[in-house]
C-alpha cells in the first residue's frame, strides 16, 4: 500500500530535516512526501533539493507560500488531491516517526477496509529524553456520563444554539459522548497524533468541509469528517514522538493569530464544527484487531526504541559518526546545507 506523507513546515528548517529523515528510515518503503512551506524560503527549499536527491525513487514534492497560515489550515483540502498514496498521513515538522509507523498504518488499513481516518497515541520528548505519553480515546472510550450537553436534549434544535453549558445529572443511566467534538466539548481529548486518513474518503466529503482555524484546525477537520458518517478510531500504538520546544509553535496559549487566542479559538470551532450535526448523531467507531496496536507507556523497550530511531536521525542529518553507536545502520546523509 503506498502511503503520502503530509508534511508541514514554517521556518524551521533544523526540525524540518530530522522530520523528513524519520521518514526515511521508515521500515515501508512504499511512500511519497508532500511537503507543505508556509515560509517559502531557499533553506526550506533546499532541504526539499536535497531529500529528494537522495530518494529518488519516491515522489516527492514541494508545495509553497509566503502567506503564514495560509498552508497550515489549507493542507488538509488541498493534500487529498495531490496524493498519490492510498492513505495519508500527517506529520508536522516538528515531530518525527516511529520507525515502523507507516508499515504498522499500512497493515491497519489494508485489514480494515471499512476504516476512513483514525488518530493515535504518542510521547513527548524534549531534549531527545521522553518526558510523557498521551494515549488518545475515541468518544465511546472515555468515561461515561450522566451529565448532558444541553443543545442536544431540544427536540428540533440545531445543536450549536444555546445553551452553552452541560445539564447536570440529566440522564439516570450514565452515557457514552456521542462524537469527537461531543467529547471536545466537556474537555475529552480524542485527536491527537498521528492522523491517518484514506485518501479516497476524503475526496469524497472534502467539499462539504470549510477549514477555518489556525489552531485547532485537527479538531476542525476531523470532527467535521466524523460529523460527515465517516468511520475512525483511536489507534494505541505509538506512532510518533511529539517534541516540546519553543520555536513558533502554534499551540502556545499566548499566541494570537488575527486577534483570537487557541483557548478561544477552539471554543469557537467547536460550535462551528457542531452546526453540521446530524440529529441524533452516534460516531461510527470502526473496532480493529492487530496484535501490535497496543503500548505500554513509556517502558525500557520505547526507551530503547526512541534511542535507535534518534541515532539514525541523527547521522542521517549531521553526518557525525558518533551517532553510529548501533550495529547495522545503512542510511544515507542529507546534508542540507547546500
Amino acid at each position: 500500500m503506498k502511503v503520502t506523507i503530509v508534511v508541514r513546515t514554517n521556518n524551521r528548517p533544523e526540525l524540518l530535516k530530522e522530520a523528513l529523515a524519520s521518514i526515511q528510515i521508515q521500515t515501508h518503503k512504499d511512500w511519497e512526501v508532500l511537503i507543505f512551506d508556509d515560509s517559502g524560503s531557499d533553506v526550506n527549499f533546499n532541504i526539499f533539493k536535497t531529500f529528494k536527491q537522495y530518494n529518488q525513487s519516491h515522489r516527492v514534492m514541494y508545495i509553497t507560500t509566503q502567506d503564514s497560515y495560509y498552508m497550515f489550515k489549507n493542507s488538509w483540502l488541498l493534500a487529498p488531491d495531490l496524493a498519490d498514496g492510498e492513505i495519508m498521513v500527517r506529520l508536522d515538522d516538528d515531530d518525527i516517526l516511529a520507525e515502523d509507523s507507516i508499515e504498522f498504518i499500512s497493515d491497519v488499513y489494508s485489514n480494515n477496509p471499512e476504516l476512513d481516518f483514525s488518530y493515535g497515541s504518542s510521547v513527548f520528548f524534549d531534549d531527545y529524553k521522553l518526558n510523557a505519553f498521551i494515549e488518545t480515546k475515541n468518544p465511546f472510550e472515555h468515561t461515561k456520563t450522566r451529565s448532558a450537553w444541553a443543545p442536544y436534549t431540544i427536540p428540533n434544535n440545531k445543536p450549536w444554539l444555546e445553551p452553552w453549558q452541560f445539564i447536570e445529572n440529566y440522564y439516570d443511566e450514565p452515557q457514552s459522548f456521542t462524537s469527537i467534538i461531543h467529547a471536545a466539548k466537556a474537555n475529552a481529548l480524542c485527536v491527537y497524533h498521528t492522523y491517518v486518513m484514506r485518501t479516497a474518503s476524503i475526496k469524497n466529503v472534502k467539499s462539504k468541509i470549510t477549514m477555518t482555524s489556525n489552531f485547532v484546525d485537527d479538531l476542525e477537520f476531523l470532527g467535521s469528517l466524523d460529523y460527515l458518517g465517516l468511520g475512525h478510531t483511536s489507534l494505541k500504538k505509538v506512532l510518533a514522538y511529539v517534541r516540546v520546544h519553543n520555536q513558533g509553535r502554534v499551540s502556545d496559549y499566548n499566541k494570537k493569530v488575527d486577534g483570537t487566542d487557541m483557548w478561544n479559538e477552539n471554543l469557537r470551532v467547536r460550535d462551528k464544527v457542531d452546526e453540521i450535526r446530524p440529529s441524533g448523531f452516534i460516531s461510527k467507531i470502526i473496532n480493529i484487531s492487530n496484535s501490535e496496536n497496543s503500548n505500554n507507556g513509556i517502558d525500557e523497550e520505547l526507551k530503547i526504541k526512541f534511542n535507535k530511531t534518534i541515532n539514525k536521525i541523527k547521522y542521517i542529518t549531521t553526518g557525525n559518526k558518533d551517532y553510529l553507536s548501533l550495529a547495522g545502520i545503512s542510511v544515507k546523509l542529507i546534508d542540507a546545507t547546500n
